[in-house]
């Protein structure tokens, strides 16, 4: 039997911001739910609408993507870190517009490219590499990027 209390603190939870499966898990902990108990508040909460994985991973892909300009590579290690299935993301990696994709990592490297310092023009050329990948992107998309802004 679901306590009416915590199903509306977690439907709240749940509306302020699209969540995933672990976030909704964590809530539960902070509310003291023992772990038996979760799993029927989980379940209403999907029936209900209020929590959906595919829904939480189009917009954080998109968001990730559009707003911070991470690359695929950090957006899969974020998301695999709450524990979602790379069934359910891979198909929004992949929607991604390559050409997009590339011209982001591209803005972000004229961008960085002026406000890096360094010793010589090949530590100057790591630097920028380092930047890149640590952004998320792959290395075949940096290496092309290094070759167009150097």
């Amino acid at each position: 039997m679901l306590d009416k209390l915590l199903y509306e603190k977690l439907c709240h939870f749940c509306e302020y911001q699209e969540r995933c499966r672990f976030d909704v898990v964590r809530k539960c902990i902070a509310l003291k739910i023992a772990k038996g108990e979760m799993q029927p508040y989980i379940d209403q909460l999907e029936r209900s609408g209020f929590l959906d994985e595919k829904r939480y991973v189009r917009g954080f892909v998109e968001s990730k993507f559009n707003n911070k300009k991470w690359g695929a590579a950090k957006i899969r290690a974020a998301l695999s870190a709450k524990g979602i299935k790379d069934t359910i993301y891979r198909p929004y990696l992949q929607d991604l517009d390559q050409e997009e994709y590339y011209a982001a990592a591209l803005r972000l490297a004229e961008k960085k490219n002026p406000t890096i310092k360094s010793k010589s023009p090949q530590d100057h050329r790591l630097k920028l590499m380092r930047f890149l990948m640590g952004k998320g992107y792959e290395s075949t998309i940096v290496s092309r990027v290094i070759k167009a802004v150097l």
